[in-house]
């Protein structure tokens, strides 16, 4: 198959395994095989078993894979679902709802929407301002969670992490009790094994163990043991269970 061809599906159609330069679906359309091209754009219906493109992969509709997705960048605004490892060599945005039952591996992973790892999600960089939930090991230098909902996560390990709630006490709100309420009743980030990092902020995390070189643990933690090197400041209203200098 020439790599200079293009492949279209507005109405309903299947795309051959081969190499493309552009393959897009507007309307419903089936990847057959393994499919390579520079391209790929599904504002439609699509579902295949495996693709890799050299450059951008594009959901905006509805859009499934029994195996591996790979590209250069990967977007999603729509729905989209992987049965295999999902890898994004520059970036990884999801706008929308995705699921991968493999893991996730990119340079920088921006979350708005919802992302579903059954496996381990690995980058450089990590901003979450929706939702992700990790089978296994997040693992990024730099990791950044804003969180509105609950969130579950195996473990995390890197350099920064930094874990927050989005304020629900809006400014227009005068009663400190209402804004203390609003805010606890936020649902926090559970995390299953341990959180390990150098420079290590967190509010409304529930962790076993937390260690890392400075380390600072806000209200609405519950931690068992945070284990320091050089610096820790709790939160009077933090629950943990003991220190231990390391």
């Amino acid at each position: 198959m020439s790599n200079n061809m293009d492949m279209r599906i507005s109405g309903s159609g299947s795309v051959p395994a081969g190499e493309y330069k552009h393959v897009s679906v507007s309307g419903s359309g089936r990847l057959v095989g393994k499919v390579r091209c520079e391209t790929f754009s599904s504002s439609g219906a699509s579902h295949g078993e495996s693709i890799e493109c050299t450059d951008t992969f594009k959901v905006s509709g509805a859009s499934s894979f029994s195996g591996d997705v790979k590209a250069s960048y990967v977007g999603v605004s729509g729905s989209f679902s992987c049965g295999g490892d999902l890898v994004a060599t520059d970036k990884l945005s999801c706008a929308g709802s995705a699921k991968c039952k493999g893991s996730v591996k990119g340079t920088l992973l921006s979350i708005a929407g919802a992302l579903n790892v059954g496996g381990d999600v690995e980058g450089e960089k990590v901003k979450v301002r929706g939702i992700l939930n990790c089978g296994g090991l997040l693992n990024a230098e730099d990791i950044e969670i804003e969180f509105e909902r609950g969130m579950e996560i195996g473990s995390i390990g890197g350099s920064k992490i930094v874990i927050f709630p989005k304020n629900t006490a809006k400014p227009i709100t005068k009663l400190p009790l209402f804004s203390a309420l609003a805010r606890r009743a936020s649902a926090g980030v559970s995390v299953a094994t341990s959180i390990e990092g150098d420079e290590i902020a967190l509010e409304g995390v529930a962790c076993p163990r937390v260690t890392g070189r400075i380390v600072a643990i806000e209200r609405g933690c519950n931690i068992d043991l945070v284990q320091y090197s050089e610096t820790v400041e709790i939160s009077p209203d933090a629950k943990v269970g003991r220190t231990e200098k390391i």
